[in-house]
């Protein structure tokens, strides 16, 4: 009688997980953020290209110790700002790209640094399709490579900042 109670007790829990998975997977929340400084020089009246980039490494943070467990990725914020302006308060990005890998996750035209930055603006990635592209290439690679690249005008001086990208995801986690 006693083996029959327990095997329901099994049964019954089994069922009311859903599914054996399910009881192994773990949920990881995870922040990334990254930061890339940026130096203009003075443009002398004519737009200058740039072009610069930062890895970024899903197995870091809280996900570093489930490295080779990680079936799947969410991600629940992702955000970019531009900090720490000093310069040509006047300079503009003229237009300008966000890339993560060939994902293009953001774009700029006229955009005036320093009012941005004094402003605390905060761009927010939102469109789902982007997002999952995202997520596929971390799933796939453990690593992305964030790229900024476009033309910047500063005619009445040098401009120094940084372009911080921030990301919160939720990783799963099979154990």
């Amino acid at each position: 009688m006693k083996k029959i109670i327990f095997l329901m007790t099994i049964s019954i829990a089994l069922v009311s997980c859903g599914s054996l998975g399910e009881l192994l997977e773990l949920n990881v929340n995870n922040d990334l953020t990254e930061t890339i400084d940026v130096h203009v020089l003075q443009t002398q009246g004519a737009e200058v290209p740039f072009n610069l980039s930062e890895t970024v490494d899903l197995n870091s943070g809280d996900l570093a110790q489930y490295r080779n467990e990680i079936s799947a990725v969410k991600i629940n914020t992702l955000t970019y700002t531009f900090k720490e302006f000093t310069g040509n308060n006047a300079g503009t990005v003229s237009s300008g790209t966000l890339k993560f890998d060939n994902i293009v996750v953001g774009t700029l035209t006229n955009l005036n640094i320093s009012q941005a930055a004094n402003a605390g603006t905060v761009f927010n990635i939102t469109d789902a399709a982007v997002l999952s592209q995202v997520e596929s290439a971390f799933l796939n690679n453990n690593s992305i490579t964030i790229n900024l690249s476009g033309s910047v005008l500063s005619d009445a001086g040098a401009m120094d900042f940084k372009v911080e990208v921030f990301m919160n995801m939720t990783a799963t986690i099979n154990q």
